[in-house]
């Protein structure tokens, strides 16, 4: 766009925000200099202020670079300077920044000199596909090494996951006068309503090599590892590859894809009728039900590991599990 243009989209942009959303009027009467910027510079220059916002602890400063940036973001994205994958790309990329900071003070809290080692954040669904949007929960995965977790002199280390998972997630989701960060949902875990927050690593391989559901199998089609101790979540996520990747789509595979789809259908039937009251997000053929059928039929779209489908291979049963990187790093 010429010059005039870009004026004249960005001051539209900035009106139709104020007239038609109450949290973007909030936060441009909270950051009037971001509103200000977006309309003499553009969308860029908005966006790299509102990621230099401070304060006086992390809780703070993430608040309000995710306030800042939701604003700046949204600006752009009403005045047509950023297409969508900048949109979902952006809000993506500054979650995976704050879960990390997160989890380092929540690390640094508890054993102040440690490497921030030892624990690794899987992200999945829209966060693991790098699809985040305004509103989305963050469905993560948190797994432990035993060997590399920081931990103090007499504290049990699955114990100790468990409170820094805790703490990780309570730097993220409370509400202050600042608002909040994200919030998170870990429920894609094996058993959610018995295992602890935090799992061991070899446990977790074990459960998705033996006895994971399909579900649980494809859940880890928009997989990958986004804060914390990468190396281990790459070894994770390599160590399940071949019972998530198939090498070939046979009957059974055809018929898990099937019930997985009826399940979907069966359990949000209400709503699903076309017409008064369809449920887009819920109902049939609306968003949830697209979302899984494209994890599923279009796998390759995984934006940091693309692949073909048939890419794996099956791996026997009883294999020895290969060396988790902190034993790598000892030999």
């Amino acid at each position: 766009m010429t010059g005039k243009k870009s004026q004249d989209a960005r001051r539209n942009a900035l009106e139709r925000a104020r007239s038609f959303s109450p949290f973007l009027r909030d936060a441009s009467e909270a950051r009037p200099d971001i509103a200000d910027l977006f309309l003499a510079e553009g969308s860029p220059r908005a966006v790299d202020l509102a990621l230099s916002a401070e304060g006086g602890t992390v809780e703070e400063q993430l608040r309000r670079q995710r306030l800042g940036l939701a604003l700046a973001i949204a600006l752009g994205d009403l005045a047509g300077e950023f297409s969508l994958e900048d949109v979902t790309r952006r809000l993506s990329d500054f979650a995976d920044m704050a879960i990390d900071r997160a989890l380092t003070t929540a690390i640094h809290e508890r054993v102040p000199d440690a490497e921030p080692a030892g624990l690794a954040v899987i992200a999945m669904g829209k966060l693991g596909s790098c699809e985040l949007n305004y509103s989305s929960d963050v469905d993560l995965l948190l797994l432990f090494d035993p060997e590399s977790l920081p931990k103090r002199g007499r504290d049990d280390a699955g114990e100790a996951a468990v409170r820094l998972g805790r703490r990780m997630i309570e730097l993220l989701q409370k509400r202050t006068s600042d608002g909040y960060v994200a919030r998170v949902d870990l429920r894609l875990r094996p058993s959610p309503e018995v295992t602890p927050i935090v799992l061991p690593v070899n446990a977790a391989i074990s459960h998705y090599e033996s006895s994971a559901l399909p579900w649980e199998r494809a859940a880890f089609i928009r997989a990958r590892p986004a804060a914390g101790d990468k190396a281990l979540g790459r070894h994770f996520l390599q160590s399940i590859e071949p019972f998530v990747w198939r090498r070939s789509l046979d009957f059974g595979v055809i018929e898990e894809i099937r019930q997985i789809s009826a399940r979907i259908r069966d359990h949000f039937a209400q709503g699903s009728r076309f017409g008064p009251g369809y449920d887009l997000k819920r109902g049939r053929g609306g968003i949830r039900g697209t979302l899984a059928a494209r994890g599923r039929c279009n796998p390759g779209a995984r934006p940091h590991d693309p692949r073909p489908l048939a890419r794996g291979g099956a791996t026997p049963r009883g294999r020895r599990l290969p060396p988790l990187p902190s034993q790598r790093r000892r030999t």
